[in-house]
């Protein structure tokens, strides 16, 4: 039986992120597997639902993720003051959908869920703070990804926690990262990354992003990703 596996937001010029979180609803395996079962497909529930597919299986398609996060970070660079406070009241929601994807084998998932990160950590501010320990545990692995791309955003992504987050509040997830990372080379990205910080260039150099908009402030890190201030490696 076909089902609308990929949400679309093409009808929706400017999406907001409470959109795009009640989109996020239908990545989660529990509610793919209902969802097949009730024959109601993905978008049974809302209007942005986008073209079926015929694959019966619970796991979601990755381009379903991928139309997620790129909504994501669009209602996040084009929503301004809005989308700032949206995505800061729902940050819970936010850091749980980045923490189960952000770890996708997938690399265009991978590349996309980090391109929102970008934005949504300067969106955020402090209120990201309480889920960093869960966070960037998933990030230092991408910084040694086997793509290119993804290894420059990861980048970037870092950079963004950096400024937005002073060294005393990094430091417990910097040690639960050092802990679980598994790669020598992705050990050493967390120790470059600590050091990044208690150089004073990141560290909350900017925590309040005073003089930025919440737009501005992430997707400057992804334009200026191949000259990012901190990157543990030249690949």
């Amino acid at each position: 039986t076909p089902m609308n596996s990929t949400p679309t937001f093409a009808c929706m010029e400017r999406p907001s992120v409470l959109d795009v979180l009640q989109s996020a609803r239908a990545l989660s395996p529990r509610a793919a597997s209902s969802s097949i079962s009730s024959g109601g497909g993905f978008g049974a529930s809302s209007s942005i639902a986008g073209p079926s597919s015929s694959s019966s299986s619970a796991a979601v398609a990755w381009e379903s993720k991928v139309a997620v996060f790129d909504a994501l970070a669009r209602a996040i660079r084009v929503g301004g003051v809005k989308a700032a406070a949206d995505a800061t009241t729902h940050v819970d929601k936010l850091s749980n959908l980045f923490v189960r994807h952000l770890s996708d084998p997938h690399h265009r998932v991978a590349l996309s869920a980090l391109e929102a990160f970008v934005e949504v950590v300067p969106a955020c501010g402090g209120a990201l703070e309480p889920y960093l320990e869960r966070l960037c545990p998933s990030l230092f692995p991408r910084l040694v990804d086997a793509k290119e791309s993804v290894r420059g955003v990861a980048s970037a992504a870092l950079a963004a926690v950096g400024d937005a987050h002073s060294a005393d509040a990094l430091l417990p997830a910097l040690l639960t990262s050092l802990e679980s990372a598994k790669a020598p080379r992705a050990k050493t990205g967390v120790l470059e990354f600590a050091l990044y910080v208690l150089s004073g260039q990141g560290g909350g150099t900017d925590p309040t992003g005073i003089g930025k908009s919440p737009a501005s402030a992430g997707s400057g890190a992804l334009s200026e990703v191949r000259s990012i201030h901190w990157s543990p490696y030249e690949c």
